[in-house]
């Protein structure tokens, strides 16, 4: 049989404000029946708000090598140059005479930007 202490009334498990709220089986509105503390409204807010990214300028501690964004780069590194350029160039028109059909707009202009990058070296 369950004892009357066991028998939480539905009331207990609501907090009076909006929320968001973290419910512990040993939360009472009187105080935590363990003797821990339970923060509340705006004070849950504020801690949920203190993300991992905020934990380092809270303790004053910054992650060495850490960037937010990484380093821009140059768009000339990522394009195709001299023969690597061509052998795109090869690939892109195999793919067009397989397909059997007219090539799109999109894939003659790629070829020919591909012929001048070729050029380039």
């Amino acid at each position: 049989m369950i004892s009357n202490s066991a028998i939480v009334p539905i009331a207990r498990l609501f907090y009076d404000d909006a929320g968001p709220h973290i419910m512990q089986p040993d939360d009472t509105s009187s105080g935590s029946a363990s003797g821990r503390y339970t923060p509340r409204g705006q004070e849950l807010r504020d801690l949920l708000d203190t993300s991992i990214a905020n934990l380092g300028a809270v303790s004053g501690q910054t992650r060495r090598g850490a960037s937010l964004e990484p380093a821009p780069v140059a768009i000339e590194t990522l394009l195709y140059r001299g023969r690597a350029a061509l052998d795109r160039a090869l690939e892109i028109s195999t793919t067009v005479r397989a397909a059997g059909v007219a090539p799109a707009r999109e894939a003659v202009d790629e070829l020919l930007d591909l012929v001048a990058l070729a050029a380039t070296e």
